[in-house]
């Protein structure tokens, strides 16, 4: 049999309280002297342990700090480029003539406005007597021609002339029609998007006014139940004043008819009920009459805007119609002006007159170079436009110069550069305009960061790097092109601000972090880097002057930690 509910548990607190009372055992005793005596042994063991080191002195971690103060940060870019120059010129043979003087050598200096080379004055004479007589030859058959298809190339011209305006007429005929077309699509859109605002709104005014009229009639029945039963009251009451008995009468309040009517609490309750009714008709009326108006108000306003679109289209609809007939009108009369246009074209001249002509109006163009502007610059000289260095050499004294050929280079040691190479790193501390301090050949000079490239290239450890120019403010007459230089530009700078040294802090997951010791425990400064320089970080946030900040032994400590701060 199966013992269930408070009986069982009856019963076996009864075998437990039965089994404590029986009295135990001489081996019972036995073993648990045993187990106590064990006990007090292992715990006099484990004191003998614990206590000495409880008692001991306790040897902390040893940590280096410094005390967090205000200073200054600069940030400074250190690296070395090559000396160029800014401005370099090739020099072209303006004349095809013999070179008459000329012993420049690569390595060579120049002065601005000095004599570099010249040509051979008699050829450059006998040049010019050439070109006189050629030039008059083919002018006059260049006027000859010209005379003859003066009137062609008029009505050409006129044409050309009208063709443009009718074309540019066109285009602007075409966008306006596109643009009526879009309109025209994107007002139809909206009307069909309005129409649709106008249904939705309608339908929720619909909605709306049918639960205030479903209101307004569960409101009437509930007050009509009140109405009835404060009838029904009235009517009992007169009923019992009528049959009150009087005096010597056997009849009691329980004989009385108003047994078979309402109770006034039944009446009560059905007027209490009857008001809720009426008071959520009351809300429900009030809420939707809210969104009714609402409605109403967006559905007059959305009928408004219906309206503004449907007036647009037609505004739009007459302007795509005006512009579809210029567009057949300029179709007309780019077709007659074209063919105005090819008829002048192909009568201004033959294939050989306009073959001829080319030529000679080639022949007087290179005579009118050749007399204003080629002969005089070649019996000139050519002349250095600057101070420099030549870095090229192709001409030879005595030999043949031929036109636009090049002579030689000439690099300017008075507008130099040191361009550097810088990785992602120094980039972002870089810009255009700072200072910086150059190095060349145990002198030193002042520049200005003048340039920054926009494209990187591997250099030989395949690093990507970007270049950058130092303008060199001093050049002097000890500037070498070429040659490497050491630059230190200088960067931002921020005074008066908290700094840390550079080695005080880390980067977790969460962002950069420092340790500080306070009282002797180490604790953790989430903390805002600014401004850095080589060895100091400006502290924006997380750190205040005067807290002792962990600058060694941070591999062995963790936060919370004991230890024994050690300042430098």
């Amino acid at each position: 049999m199966f013992l269930t509910g408070k009986k069982a548990k009856t019963e076996k607190i009864e075998k437990k309280e039965k089994k404590e009372k029986t009295p135990l055992t001489q081996e019972q005793r036995k073993k648990r002297r045993k187990r106590i005596i064990f006990g007090a042994i292992a715990m006099a063991a484990a004191a003998a342990i614990v206590l000495p080191r409880l008692f001991a002195p306790e040897v902390l971690p040893v940590v280096n700090v410094v005390e967090v103060g205000k200073g200054e940060v600069e940030q400074t870019i250190e690296g070395s480029g090559t000396v160029k120059s800014e401005e370099v010129k090739t020099y072209f043979s303006p004349v095809s003539a013999t070179i008459e003087a000329f012993d420049l050598k690569v390595g060579d200096m120049v002065e601005a406005g000095e004599i570099l080379l010249t040509y051979n004055e008699t050829e450059l004479n006998q040049l010019y007597r050439q070109a006189e007589l050629t030039g008059s030859a083919a002018n006059y058959s260049y006027l000859d021609a010209i005379n003859k298809d003066n009137e062609n190339v008029s009505e050409y011209q006129r044409s050309s002339a009208a063709l443009e305006v009718i074309e540019s007429q066109l285009e602007e005929e075409k966008d306006e029609s596109d643009h009526v077309q879009d309109r025209i699509e994107e007002y139809s859109e909206k009307q069909a998007d309005v129409q649709l605002r106008i249904s939705e709104q309608q339908v929720i005014s619909s909605n709306a006014q049918a639960k205030i009229d479903q209101a307004n009639q569960d409101k009437k029945e509930a007050e009509d139940l009140k109405a009835s039963v404060d009838e029904q009251l009235k009517e009992q009451e007169q009923l019992k004043e009528q049959e009150q008995p009087g005096e010597g009468s056997q009849t009691t309040v329980n004989e009385s008819p108003l047994e078979e009517g309402i109770t006034p609490e039944e009446a009560e309750k059905q007027k209490a009920d009857a008001d809720v009714i009426i008071a959520n008709a009351d809300k429900v009326i009030a809420e939707q009459t809210v969104i009714r108006d609402k409605a109403l108000e967006k559905l007059n306003g959305e009928q408004k805007e219906l309206e503004e679109i449907k007036e647009k289209l037609s505004d739009y609809q007459e302007r795509l119609e005006d512009s579809g007939e210029n567009l057949q009108e300029l179709q007309t009369d780019k077709a007659k002006e074209q063919g105005i246009r090819d008829s002048s074209d192909a009568a201004i001249l033959s294939n050989e007159a306009k073959q001829q002509l080319a030529a000679n109006n080639s022949l007087s163009s290179l005579n009118a170079q050749m007399t204003k502007e080629d002969i005089s610059a070649g019996k000139s000289g050519i002349k250095a436009e600057f101070s420099g260095v030549v870095t090229e050499v192709s001409a030879v004294s005595g030999g043949p110069a031929a036109k636009g050929g090049s002579l030689f280079r000439v690099a300017s040691n008075e507008n130099v550069i040191v361009d550097m190479s810088v990785t992602r790193y120094d980039l972002e501390k870089l810009e255009v305009g700072q200072s910086a301090e150059i190095t060349l050949a145990g002198k030193s000079y002042t520049g200005t960061v003048s340039k920054l490239s926009r494209l990187a290239a591997a250099n030989e450890k395949g690093t990507p790097v970007v270049s950058a120019e130092i303008h060199v403010e001093n050049p002097d007459e000890n500037i070498y092109l070429g040659l490497e230089a050491k630059v230190k530009v200088n960067g931002h700078k921020e005074e008066d601000v908290i700094v840390v040294p550079l080695e005080a802090v880390n980067t977790g997951k969460d962002g950069n972090f420092c340790y500080i010791v306070e009282n002797g425990i180490v604790v953790k400064k989430e903390v805002e880097t600014g401004l850095a320089s080589a060895t100091m970080v400006e502290i924006k946030t997380g750190l205040q002057a005067g807290d002792k900040v962990i600058r060694s032994g941070i591999e062995i400590v963790e936060e919370g930690m004991k230890v024994t701060a050690v300042e430098e």
